[in-house]
């Protein structure tokens, strides 16, 4: 584990640098993944199918992990298919990954047919056959990565954070939030004195906490979420390029500007709003997803 250490204002924040846990799909993404490519692979199943838009670090990890694998993968993409790819989805193509534009109006549908599901299951038993010519053999993993199976998966890597020196002293626990599963994971893993705390990179209210509130079957005192999408998810006003470029210059790290960017930026602002202390010691998350950071090529 490697950790990094920054004060703001002078608020202590100890990052911890899950962005540097693998070289090519660094981040949440590869703990969401690991148990749901060895679910698929204990049922016998030839592929994955997931969901994304197109600079997805979830389907860029999902493509990748299927190729080392042996596993097929298919991307149900929102939205068109440009002739030239993004970066992300030029990746996906490479490592193997059938990529099929979708239309946000289907893309919606079947959302809602995996909003019901909390378990992986077969495309054949979702109806969302029609996405796959074998569709009795291919599990459907939802938008993100985000079942039971990614929750458990993302608590016991975070576990180790608090048996290390690092937690010392820590009151709070932050990390950006799209599904809300891997601030779920992180919850299950902290102590129940710690303040958990998810910024919102998305745009959907009180939807991401009542759909934590089902994956954990419980309502949590100490789980809040705080709004940072900043106008929507994967907007990017001058604002934060401004605030990031600065960040990376004075601290050395590197944040995406989907996730993590988005919410130091907000711990930022809540520092400056006086919703922390200066004994308080924030733990940040450091989810990765660096490889959305590359310039779209279309």
């Amino acid at each position: 584990m490697k950790f990094s250490s920054l004060s703001i204002a002078g608020v202590q924040i100890i990052v911890f640098r899950d962005d540097l846990n693998h070289a090519t799909i660094s981040g949440n993404k590869l703990h969401k993944l690991a148990p749901n490519v060895e679910l698929a692979k204990a049922r016998k199943c030839s592929t994955i199918l997931s969901f994304g838009g197109p600079y997805s670090n979830h389907l860029h990890a999902l493509a990748w992990a299927c190729k080392e694998s042996g596993l097929k993968s298919i991307g149900i993409i929102r939205g068109e298919l440009h002739s030239s790819l993004t970066p992300t989805l030029d990746d996906c193509k490479s490592w193997g990954m059938r990529l099929i534009p979708s239309s946000r109006k289907d893309y919606r549908e079947h959302q809602e047919i995996l909003s019901l599901a909390v378990e992986p299951y077969l495309a054949s038993e979702l109806a969302l056959a029609h996405l796959s010519d074998d569709a009795q053999n291919t599990l459907v993993i939802p938008e993100g990565g985000s079942n039971t199976l990614a929750i458990d998966s993302l608590s016991n890597a975070y576990r180790e954070i608090f048996e290390s020196p690092n937690y010392q002293n820590v009151t709070h626990a932050i990390c950006a939030t799209g599904t809300g599963a891997t601030l779920a994971g992180l919850y299950k893993a902290s102590p129940r004195t710690l303040k958990i705390v998810g910024i919102q990179a998305v745009a959907e209210q009180g939807a991401t906490l009542q759909r934590i509130h089902r994956w954990l079957d419980e309502t949590p005192s100490n789980l809040t979420i705080e709004q940072g999408h900043l106008g929507g998810f994967g907007k990017t006003p001058v604002e934060l390029l401004k605030f990031v470029e600065k960040f990376e210059t004075t601290f050395k790290l590197p944040l995406d500007l989907i996730y993590n960017g988005k919410a130091m930026l907000k711990i930022s602002r809540m520092i400056d709003a006086g919703y922390f202390k200066k004994t308080d010691k924030v733990l940040f998350i450091n989810t990765g997803g660096l490889q959305g950071k590359r310039k779209n090529t279309v």
